[in-house]
């Protein structure tokens, strides 16, 4: 997914050279399966590597039920249905709240994008940020910084300055885009346990990081197996 927002599409290519990399070491690669016991009797394996990834993190705020609201995955994936006016709710400050703004100002929405810090791509490389944030700017793009998610409802995004504290209300909004981060999703985890297996975790199953602790992560269970 992340390949599918604006200027990124060199994160596709981590996914062609690992699969070409995989079919010369002979590795069997098998799609769509739901790992149950029944899989894993199937394989029975002398060691489980568990890499099953994280998925957006929803925190609890008023509004979060009745509200008009959808994560990033939803939006890139196009299972959102989202309005002419959108707040993007960019917890984490990195480039996915900074690149579904523009990806969505790209698209003809009228975007703010309130960020949980001191300024939106706060955490990626400057150079790389500074772009974005001209771009943004080129698309009018309203940027809001030091900002928390506190509320919704059917029209407006109720926001706190995390410095004053004070409300900071945005009105005349159609969607919330939540950009909150992420929370591991380990639940197979319990299941291998529970048969007993030598297992280890890998990757954003531990803790939602970047592409690159994942992979290291990989390779040292690898070395290690």
């Amino acid at each position: 997914m992340a390949q599918l927002l604006p200027h990124r599409a060199e994160f596709g290519g981590i996914i062609t050279n690992l699969t070409r990399e995989m079919e010369l070491a002979g590795v069997n690669i098998r799609k769509g399966v739901s790992v149950d016991c029944s899989v894993i009797e199937e394989f029975a394996p002398d060691a489980i590597v568990l890499a099953t990834g994280a998925t957006p993190r929803w925190p609890e705020f008023e509004g979060r039920y009745t509200a008009a609201v959808v994560d990033a995955w939803q939006v890139l994936q196009g299972h959102a249905k989202v309005g002419k006016s959108v707040v993007v709710a960019d917890w984490r400050a990195d480039w996915i709240g900074i690149g579904v703004a523009e990806l969505l100002a790209q698209n003809g929405h009228q975007v703010r994008l309130a960020v949980n810090g001191y300024m939106p791509g706060q955490t990626i490389q400057m150079y790389v940020r500074d772009a974005s944030i001209g771009r943004l700017h080129s698309l009018g793009v309203e940027m809001l910084p030091y900002m928390r998610l506190f509320g919704a409802d059917e029209d407006s995004v109720y926001l706190q300055h995390i410095m004053s504290n004070e409300a900071v209300i945005c009105e005349e909004v159609d969607t919330l885009v939540l950009c909150q981060g992420h929370v591991p999703q380990n639940s197979v985890e319990d299941l291998v346990r529970g048969m007993g297996l030598e297992h280890y975790l890998v990757g954003d199953c531990i803790a939602p990081r970047t592409a690159e602790e994942a992979v290291f992560d990989g390779l040292k269970v690898g070395l290690q197996l």
